[in-house]
């Protein structure tokens, strides 16, 4: 490969979800500078047509291999002159190692999540023997926090002397401004209270039925859930049935920084992330955060200094810390600033490129 040409990178997601892995790619591939062209591998997507046109992707099956799909895909690599594969995610993974195989191009394979805790034990065995016997054709493995290689390593999932850390970043937003509750006058929310606010997928992940629980404690405080998915009828029925006023469902939205700026705290009761993207966001404008002790959350703020993490199966430690930080427009403020700087130190998505542009072409000059 001459110095000049541009390097071509084949994306891969087996998910059209607005999910943080999903998100994260796509972040990734329209960052990247002019030396490099990004192609990309999804099932049929209404979430990133800006990113997507003609020219630069190929159509894959959601969350399923199909031998069709992976003969496309050979031809598509062959066509594009794909130098990288890089996948995103446990299904694109399977989806890349074939791929590499069938084309013999350097696959990077990113986990956004090892996904084992809400798989019965039979599960995780297949899982397990899976990553032994297939997880040598990486070229790279990418865990996305320092928590998530501590838990592959701790559940024994193959990584080799293949892996290595690179956070997950997102973009720099302004600082929000905290305001007294009587004087805000947005009308995103009805600001009568304060407001608590989620980004989430609706599945059982992200422990949406802890949000309900929390909220039955705290009346006067407003929880707005932004997000969509299996579960989004099943937590609706639980609003109703529990009669919760205040609880709201806003469904998707894909303008989430103005219901984050009109926010008071951010909230996660997942039960494992990888690094999630939504808590870095809420970071990025500046938000207190509240967050679940798991693997991922506990990366991404400082306890104590620009949040609180709370004991994951126990609502109620989440109470008493979304209440210390209700009665203070002065905390929320200090823990606000504080979770700003530190994603900026260590959550930018400039600091993310540029070590997924210098793996990019370590990767090929070992490969040569």
């Amino acid at each position: 490969m001459t110095i000049d040409k541009k390097i071509n990178i084949l994306m891969i997601s087996s998910s059209s979800s607005l999910g943080g892995g999903t998100k994260n790619m796509f972040m990734l591939g329209s960052s990247l500078n002019k030396d490099f062209k990004v192609f990309y591998a999804v099932p049929k997507n209404n979430n990133f047509l800006k990113e997507l046109n003609f020219e630069n992707h190929i159509e894959i099956s959601e969350r399923r291999l199909v031998i069709k799909d992976l003969l496309n895909l050979r031809e598509f690599v062959n066509l594009k002159s794909i130098d990288i594969i890089h996948a995103h995610g446990k299904g694109a993974g399977a989806v890349g190692r074939i791929i590499k195989l069938l084309v013999n191009k350097p696959l990077i394979y990113t986990f956004h999540g090892i996904h084992l805790k809400c798989h019965n034990l039979n599960e995780k065995l297949i899982y397990l023997i899976y990553e032994f016997l297939l997880g040598w054709i990486d070229s790279r493995k990418i865990l996305v926090s320092k928590s998530e290689k501590r838990y592959a390593i701790k559940s024994k999932i193959y990584l080799g002397n293949k892996s290595l850390i690179i956070n997950n970043g997102v973009s720099n937003k302004p600082i929000k401004q905290f305001k007294d509750i009587k004087f805000k006058n947005d009308q995103s929310f009805k600001f009568s209270k304060i407001v608590v606010t989620t980004v989430c997928r609706f599945v059982e992940q992200k422990n949406i039925k802890d949000i309900l629980k929390i909220a039955q404690h705290l009346p006067n405080i407003q929880f707005y859930i932004i997000g969509d998915g299996p579960l989004w009828h099943e937590v609706y029925y639980l609003i109703l049935k529990n009669n919760l006023k205040n609880v709201f469902l806003t469904g998707e939205k894909n303008d989430i920084f103005k219901y984050l700026y009109s926010s008071d705290i951010y909230l996660s009761t997942s039960f494992y992330e990888g690094l999630p993207i939504s808590i870095l966001e809420a970071m990025s404008v500046g938000l207190p955060i509240i967050a679940s002790n798991v693997i991922g959350n506990c990366d991404t703020i400082k306890s104590g200094q620009s949040g609180y993490l709370y004991k994951v199966y126990d609502p109620k430690d989440a109470v008493i810390k979304i209440k210390k930080l209700s009665k203070s427009i002065n905390l929320r403020k200090k823990f606000g600033h504080a979770s700003f700087e530190r994603q900026r130190f260590l959550f930018s998505k400039e600091l993310m490129i540029k070590k997924y542009t210098n793996l990019y072409r370590n990767l090929l000059k070992l490969e040569k």
